[in-house]
């Protein structure tokens, strides 16, 4: 008798690639009436939707530019005009859609601005009443607290680990579980590890939103993710104001801090480029004490302060691997170092140099663990300093002249 032909299997065919609709809207820029040139503050891409086109919440551009501002909470509103007479009339819950605004800091036209994160002061008991604590926590420590997965999960940090002089000047312990170090729960979110990469990389933030539940039609604020780069496009779809889980109640002040730090950032252009700034600073005196003073810089002294190598340049993060023994790949985890050198442009370019950076590194990693078994754990290939030192100078010199061209239109 003749068997019968087995069935033929259909293979799955890989998702379609998503449409990177994302990149190809122009962003939302912000300026500061104090300088007539190089005066875009920030930029924010068009992420979130309106009837008939694309924008950026209110409420979150706005606290961006506070922050940005010293915590200019109470005494700050965007305008059409750098006379702020022009006030924006959007609710705050609403979107954003034209293409720039002006940060008005009201009796302060030459406003100073935080350089860095390290600049920047904790509102210890000044945070604004809509970003509030979390009510309803939940403490799942396994799956991944924004998409779900119980697989390939890491421990995040909420105000990242290289932050921990921040963090003790600061005095954030008092957000903290026993023992309140950086460590602490409160200040980790499980994360599934592409969503660490991006969170990391700066790609989005955690903010309170008014949205509606499937559990829940009454309308409230939720924590929810909030791209602020336009490297995340693939996110985007999906990943844009979703619900955030795996929070704890005094959760909300590390996620505040991380909110500033990932925005301050994305100022570094502002910054460094070679114009004299109002700025907010950090001192120290001899004993340790801080105060945060206001004063003049002039170009160059940014530029060696907060640019390629200053003392405050801000770093982005890239991840290596790391073994938990030698030999064994049971327990391979991806870490997130600070790379040697700072980019000179903006978030959204850095993000693509040093993605080109970490793949690199990562090849040459395991090119070395195949020709040994002696490699050193977490041992980083890099690009050769001059050429790594052309690519940032052409990316900068690219950025500047677009922002200029910008800020003349």
């Amino acid at each position: 008798m003749a068997t019968a032909a087995p069935p033929t299997l259909q293979a799955r065919l890989p998702p379609p690639k998503q449409l990177l609709e994302l990149r190809s809207r122009e962003d939302i820029y912000f300026l500061h009436p104090g300088y007539d040139s190089h005066n875009t503050l920030l930029s924010l891409p068009r992420v979130d939707s309106t009837t008939s086109t694309y924008g950026v919440h209110h409420r979150t551009a706005l606290l961006a530019c506070q922050i940005i501002a010293g915590n200019a909470f109470t005494n700050s509103y965007l305008a059409f005009d750098k006379a702020g007479q022009q006030r924006v009339q959007v609710p705050l819950d609403d979107i954003l859609i034209d293409r720039q605004y002006y940060f008005i800091v009201e009796a302060s036209k030459l406003y100073p601005i935080v350089p860095s994160f390290q600049d920047w002061e904790f509102p210890h008991g000044r945070i604004p009443d809509w970003w509030p604590s979390i009510i309803t926590a939940s403490l799942s420590t396994i799956d991944c607290g924004i998409t779900n997965a119980g697989y390939a999960v890491e421990e995040a940090h909420i105000v990242p680990k290289e932050e921990g002089v921040w963090y003790r000047d600061n005095e954030m312990k008092k957000y903290g579980v026993d023992p309140s170090d950086i460590d602490n729960r409160a200040n980790i979110l499980p994360l599934r590890k592409n969503i660490h990469y991006s969170f990391d990389a700066r790609w989005f933030v955690i903010i309170p939103r008014i949205v509606t539940t499937n559990s829940s039609l009454q309308p409230s604020p939720q924590y929810v993710t909030h791209i602020i780069s336009p490297n995340a496009a693939e996110l985007w779809p999906t990943y844009h104001t979703t619900l955030v889980g795996s929070l704890y109640t005094k959760s909300y002040a590390y996620l505040f801090a991380r909110f500033a730090w990932a925005i301050l950032h994305r100022i570094k252009l502002f910054v460094i480029a070679g114009r004299r700034r109002h700025v907010i600073r950090i001192s120290r005196d001899e004993a340790g004490n801080i105060e945060y003073k206001t004063e003049y810089c002039t170009g160059t002294e940014l530029e060696n302060l907060y640019g390629s190598g200053g003392s405050k340049a801000a770093t982005p993060l890239y991840p290596r691997k790391r073994k938990s023994g030698r030999g064994s790949t049971a327990h391979d985890e991806v870490i997130f170092a600070e790379s040697s050198g700072d980019s000179d442009i903006d978030m959204e370019d850095t993000d693509s140099l040093w993605e080109v950076m970490s793949n690199s590194s990562e090849r040459g990693s395991n090119r070395r663990q195949e020709s040994s078994e002696e490699t050193a754990p977490g041992t980083k290939v890099q690009l050769a300093p001059d050429i790594e030192a052309d690519l940032r100078a052409a990316l900068r010199k690219s950025m500047l002249q677009q922002q200029e061209a910008d800020s003349e239109d």
